[in-house]
């Protein structure tokens, strides 16, 4: 890349340009994408959870199994071959039931087999598909289904019995039991006083803004009653104006009419000749 990339900025290509006289070629140059998930067509992701194949092939093992009771008591085991054999496949669809469905098809008048592809379907002049009423659909290849039991219902299944050895002796394993039990009541216990302190945090908080807000509707209130005392107070405090009898303005008009302003002299230096 760098090489191809020296000799292009040679004849005044930029990275970023396409290629051509005019740019107008490819910008990206062409790189293998690899591809590392697992997605496309046909993927199921639940498969590897939903599809217990290594349940279905022991019991398809195990029903292959022929086992016969003699008259006199002796037991003997055999394989069941042909037809009556179970297919044991780790596929979610059955081979031979699908070579068997292959060869009624094959044998039919329209035959919709064509060495191993399927006919599913007719596409007309018009682009409408009709449907192939005789195709081999997935319920008729399907396998047999495997209902896996839960611990509960295998215990119920199994009248309480256990797979350890201790249970051929009486032994129940009680104690571990009995210490699950406990646990779970202690961390039950834990839980249910945690909800009762938060339960009472949350009834303690409206009473507390109840208080709040009667404190700050009475300092509401106060600042006013106490504006109209001091308001009522400050007229009241406010100094009388003394009237004085007209007689006296009188005379003290008269007074300072009477007694005229005195002036003094300024002494004057005479010059001296």
């Amino acid at each position: 890349m760098d090489f191809a990339k020296k000799i292009l900025g040679k004849y005044g290509w930029k990275e970023g340009d396409g290629l051509g006289k005019s740019n107008t070629g490819i910008a990206v140059p062409l790189k293998a994408s690899l591809k590392f998930d697992n997605a496309g067509l046909g993927v199921d992701r639940a498969k590897e959870f939903n599809d217990h194949w290594w349940e279905r092939c022991f019991n398809e093992a195990a029903s292959n199994v022929d086992v016969q009771l003699e008259e006199n008591g002796a037991v003997s085991t055999g394989r069941k071959a042909g037809e009556d054999a179970v297919e044991i496949s780790t596929k979610g669809y059955s081979t031979r039931k699908l070579n068997k469905a292959k060869d009624h098809q094959r044998n039919a008048e329209n035959g919709v087999v064509y060495e191993h592809f399927l006919k599913s379907a007719l596409l007309t002049q018009s682009g409408d598909e009709v449907a192939n009423t005789e195709r081999i659909k997935g319920d008729d290849i399907a396998v047999s289904h495997v209902n896996v039991l839960t611990d509960e219902e295998l215990f119920k299944a199994c009248g309480g019995r256990t797979a350890h050895k201790g249970a051929r002796h009486g032994l129940k394993l009680s104690g571990k039991l009995a210490r699950i039990e406990q646990q779970e009541r202690e961390m039950l216990a834990k839980l249910l006083a945690n909800n009762r302190q938060e339960t009472t945090e949350v009834t303690d908080e409206p009473h507390k803004s109840k208080k709040k807000k009667r404190k700050q509707e009475s300092s509401k209130v106060e600042p006013d009653v106490v504006l109209e005392k001091v308001e009522i107070e400050s007229e009241s405090e406010l100094p009388k104006k003394s009237k004085k009898p007209k007689t006296q303005e009188k005379e003290i008009v008269s007074d300072e009419t009477e007694a005229p302003p005195k002036t003094k002299k300024k002494k004057r230096k005479h010059r001296q000749d």
